[in-house]
Parts: C-alpha cells; structure tokens; sequence
C-alpha cells in the first residue's frame, strides 16, 4: 500500500492524492493547478500518473482545485466511476462546465497574445465533450454510509464542513490480510460558519492526509464580519462609489449573500444600495443551495424561519446577460457587484475591475484565499500598478481585506482537529501536511510534532510513500 502526492504537495491547488492496493489503484481528487498560466497549462495538461489505470476518484468536494482536472481524465483515458456526496454531485455540474467554458476562453485569448509574439500556441486542455462524459460517471454516496471503491479499498465520506456537500474521506484498505485506515480531511472548514454544519473529527486512524492552508494564520472571529462588512458597505455609499468584491462561486457567494441578508433585516444596508450577483456560475450553485435546506445549519434555518430568504431578498438582483453586466459599468450609482473568480484571473470580476480599480470612489473587498502569482494577490498586496486583459492600470481603489470570510479552518482550528484525531487514533504514524505554502504548513508541523507518536511529513510534489 503507497500513496503518491500529485498535487497540492508543497503548494495549495491541484489537489491529486493516489492510492494503491495491490493493484489497484484510486484517486482522491482531481483537481486544478492555478497560478502562472505557462506553469498551469504544462501541470494540468501533463498529469504524472496513467489516467486508465485509475479505477474510481473519490472527490471531496466541488471547487475546481480539488475537481476542475475531471474532464482531462476522460480525455486521456480514464474509464471509471467519479463518487461523490449528492449535493457535490449537483455542483460539479455547473462548476465542471464552467470550467470548461473558461478553458475556451482562456487559450484563446492567451492565444491571441502568442501568435503576435511567434510562440507556440496552446490547446485547450478539454472541452464540453469530455465534461459531460465525466459528469456521467458521477455515482453519489450519502454521509456515513460506507461504499466499495475497488477491490479491498472502502470508503466513508464524513463533514468537512468546508462548501455545501463537501466531505471528508475514510478509506479502509485491505492488502494480504493487513487493514490499514487512511484519512483525507478535503478542505476542513471553520466551526460556526454561515449556512454550514460544523467539520466532524475522524478516528481510528493509520495515518492522516490533512490540509494546511491557513496552518500559520489565524482567521478574525466570525461574529466581526457583519460590522465590518456594514462599514465597507456605508464608506463606499458615502463616496459614491462601487463596492466590487471578487467572490468564489460556490460558497463564498452564497457566505456573502446570507451576511447582506442579515443587514437588510437589521436595517444596516442601504436602502437604495442594489446587490448585484454577475456571475452565471453563481448563480446556478446558488440554485443548487436552494434545493438542498437540508443541508443548513440551525443559524440559517432561524433566518429562514423569521421569513428572510438569504438567497432572494429586496434589492437583490442575478445578473444573467453579459448585457447586464456590461450595464453596471456605466451605471454611476452605488452598489455591491459580487462577480467570480475568487482570484481575479477569469470572469466578469475583471471587466468590473478593468473599468473601475482606477476610480478612487471605488472599494475592492477581498474575502477569499489569494494564491501566489495571481491577479487577486497582487491587489491585496497593493501593487501600483496591476495588468488587467493584457493592459497596465494604475491602483487607486480602495482595497479593503475581510479575514472573516474564509472558508478554511485557521490554525487554532486546524490544530483542535488534528489533535482530536490524534487521541481518537491510537495506532496513528504518519500525517502528511498538504495543501499549504511552506510557510503555513512548517510551522504547523511543528506543533504536530511536539506532541511526539507519529511522523509528520510535508511530501514533495510527486513523493510516494509506503504505507
């Protein structure tokens, strides 16, 4: 039994874990590399392992670094079933065929720049065809029920917490008699977030696959995200201006729409300040949320019960046509556009930012995690001058970082987890820390390590491991 680490080892996306037994050989995840686009373009397009040999992927949840690589397995061959939880199922629907969609997009605008420059040009990295032949492999397993993934390999997803349907994931190997029990925590959420179930603790485990996004950083209480959201909120209205906040489509969105819900029943947003949500993918995982209340948690399903729909409130407006979008540009009025990507690299988010970051009156609000070499990390770093479509533009918006938002557990939380599952899993030896910029992920180590009775490894990218 081996597990080699093809993605997020020793960076954050691209989450790829393979699992062998015997034989037989799984995936958990299978996601995209994002950064510097001839770096994503040469990791997504070249993966370091034989997609028809894999037999099934076990996917914790929806956001494309840990499911945007799907469709790329159709393509060079991979033959088996994808599971899943439900509602993750429901999600990789849209969030898949986005993905594709901007795939399109991109090689042909980076295409465009290459050929004026003589350099080779790039191929799409897949299409709509391999999309919805991944998407017919989805096979959907509830929370707690245990299911066979390949011959003597059984998995059981549990809470992560993290995007609505994520999970974690058990798996139960068996080799010439041997039972071993692997943990994947996914991306672990933080306790009490919004319409969310807390993160469940695994036990009884061998060895650990745990992520460390915020393994070093603390995040700002929760119960402070409403006020300083108000005071974003009334500083740009005061001004004039446009409150643009570039948002994840899946979760962060819906995050963001649950606190403007809660504002407008309190009485602290604006009357006259619309909310604008311009982003097709949004808005279809938004419907997704609306089909699922089974899934909130009590704090959501008490707004509900007082008569506020996070999801449809007065002055909320889903924006669908790129004519409406391209309306809010010249629309000199205030109001809150909330558009994907979370990053800044793709989207409506960068015709927003192309037409107003150079406007003073305007505030850019930073909710989500920032990778290296992207657009977004360089905003929230308040560079002068940024590249937007190619073109430089100067930084007079106000930028403004909530550390309130994030979906991922921060260090105290990550800690509490890891150390609960430490004393639930006496025969625990290896953890290996993932999914994290050294700078997270070793000091987070440490802590793991003081406490002594297991190693603790930070793999490299392409590192096996015997288990």
């Amino acid at each position: 039994m081996r597990i080699t680490f093809h993605g997020a080892a020793g960076e954050v996306t691209g989450s790829q874990h393979l699992v062998e037994n015997q034989q037989h050989k799984i995936l958990l995840d299978c996601g995209l590399f994002q950064g510097r686009r001839e770096e994503a373009y040469r990791k997504n397009r070249h993966p370091t392992y034989d997609a028809a040999e894999l037999e099934a992927v076990v996917l914790s949840h929806a956001h494309v670094d840990h499911s945007g690589k799907l469709p790329r397995l159709a393509r060079l061959g991979f033959q088996g079933p994808v599971f899943a939880t439900p509602i993750t199922s429901d999600l990789c629907g849209p969030m898949l065929r986005d993905s594709a969609h901007v795939q399109q997009k991109d090689v042909e605008f980076a295409n465009k720049i290459r050929g004026r420059k003589r350099q080779p040009l790039f191929n799409v990295l897949y299409g709509f065809e391999e999309t919805e032949e991944i998407l017919r492999r989805f096979e959907s397993r509830d929370l707690h029920a245990p299911f066979d993934v390949a011959p003597g390999i059984r998995a059981t997803f549990i809470e992560a917490g993290h995007v609505l349907g994520s999970a974690q994931v058990v798996l139960d190997l068996m080799e010439r008699g041997r039972r071993f029990r692997l943990g994947f925590s996914g991306d672990l959420g933080r306790m009490h977030l919004p319409i969310l179930k807390d993160p469940e603790s695994l036990t009884d485990l061998d060895a650990l696959i745990i992520e460390s996004t915020y393994g070093n950083r603390e995040h700002d209480p929760i119960s402070e995200s409403g006020p300083e959201l108000c005071e974003v909120i009334r500083s740009t209205y005061a001004k004039g201006g446009k409150l643009i906040i570039p948002a994840f489509a899946l979760e962060r969105t819906q995050e963001l729409l649950f606190m403007l819900a809660r504002l407008k029943l309190s009485g602290d947003l604006p009357a006259d300040m619309p909310v604008y949500v311009d982003s097709p993918l949004a808005i279809r995982c938004t419907e997704v949320f609306v089909q699922h209340p089974e899934a909130y948690d009590e704090e959501t399903r008490a707004l509900i019960e007082k008569g506020v729909n996070p999801f449809d409130f007065p002055g909320l407006h889903m924006v669908h046509s790129v004519e409406e979008s391209m309306a809010l540009n010249t629309a000199g009025r205030p109001m809150i556009i909330i558009a994907a990507s979370g990053m800044m690299e793709a989207g409506r988010v960068l015709h927003h930012l192309h037409n107003s970051i150079e406007d003073p009156r305007t505030t850019i609000l930073i909710v989500s995690y920032q990778a290296e070499h992207t657009l977004g990390r360089r905003i929230a770093e308040r560079a002068p001058e940024v590249n937007i479509f190619g073109e430089p533009h100067k930084l007079r918006a106000r930028v403004k970082i909530l550390n309130t938002f994030s979906g991922h557990a921060g260090r105290s939380d990550l800690i509490a987890y890891a150390r609960t599952v430490w004393k639930n899993s006496p025969r625990l030896k290896k953890v290996f820390v993932v999914h994290g910029e050294e700078s997270q992920a070793r000091p987070f180590m440490e802590s793991l390590i003081s406490w002594h009775g297991f190693e603790c490894i930070y793999p490299r990218l392409g590192q096996t491991v015997e288990l």
